[in-house]
């Protein structure tokens, strides 16, 4: 009886099970600030190009008196849209020789490597409309590292927008977390009553965890809430080869793509100009 030597044929569904888990566990590793947002993928539906989010106005209570009628009141309503165009791709070849001579699985390698930038790719994306919708700054004209001041104007600011503090969060830059910890009202124990920057980093600040973000510009920090932008994923980071033999036999060419679109919520609305959402306050603009 011939032995059965087991082959692509056997394991190629096992192989590609193994890059789709390690794909989803890089991009989950380097999106960072995917947590801390809204994800409506569930309406990313098929055939859809975008996604409306209906915003509604707040009713006004009134002291009807007695005997006598009170007045009905209506809500306006007007639509946010997320356009589902951030069709993000990468591509690349893994010749014949690097398979056979690497003293590393390329194949899993290159893939973890794609997948992490996807996943720095989608905080980017994050990061531009933290930018770009932001309500209101601390230093208009100018840049400069974050004062305790600023912090609790930038607090001041969430809460009148009637922001929930266990939905928000900081997000830092490396030179503003350097800022940030060499204030005296976190590094100073009689000004704080207890030590706070023991790891290294300041964890919480008015309640609200801190991220530290590379991909923020040096003297940029955000203060934003989870309803503040809605991110919705049509299609899942999936990849894909086929073979590319002008590098040699077993050589593969493979793409890595996702689809998904990312809107400002709550645009327009306590004051906001239009197109900016209360929830996003920022150091500098």
């Amino acid at each position: 009886m011939a032995d059965v030597i087991a082959g692509n044929t056997e394991l190629g569904a096992t192989k590609q099970d193994l890059i789709a888990a390690l794909v989803q566990r890089e991009l989950a590793f380097n999106a960072k600030l995917l947590p801390y947002f809204t994800d409506v993928s569930a309406y990313a539906v098929p055939g859809s190009k975008s996604i409306s989010f209906p915003k509604l106005t707040s009713f006004t209570v009134v002291n009807r008196t007695e005997a006598a009628a009170g007045d009905a009141s209506a809500l306006t309503a007007t639509v946010d849209q997320m356009l589902l165009d951030k069709n993000a791709y990468i591509a690349y070849i893994i010749d014949a020789m690097t398979k056979v001579q690497s003293n590393i699985q390329a194949e899993m390698e290159y893939a973890k490597r794609a997948a992490a930038a996807h996943g720095r790719y989608v905080d980017t994306q994050i990061i531009s409309i933290l930018g770009s919708a932001a309500a209101s700054f601390e230093n208009v004209g100018a840049d400069a590292d974050v004062t305790y001041s600023d912090l609790v104007d930038m607090q001041e600011a969430y809460l009148n927008a009637e922001g929930l503090v266990d939905q928000g969060a900081w997000f830092m830059s490396v030179q503003q977390n350097k800022a940030l910890i060499s204030l005296t009202e976190f590094k100073d124990v009689s000004a704080f009553g207890e030590m706070v920057i023991r790891d290294g980093y300041v964890k919480q600040l008015l309640g609200m965890p801190v991220v530290i973000h590379t991909g923020l510009a040096a003297k940029q920090a955000f203060l934003a809430g989870k309803e503040s932008i809605a991110i919705g994923f049509q299609k899942a980071p999936s990849m894909d080869e086929q073979p590319a033999n002008e590098y040699g036999v077993g050589a593969v060419r493979v793409a890595m793509d996702q689809l998904f679109g990312l809107k400002a919520l709550q645009t327009g609305l306590k004051g906001a100009a239009a197109g900016k959402s209360p929830l996003i306050l920022g150091l500098n603009d």
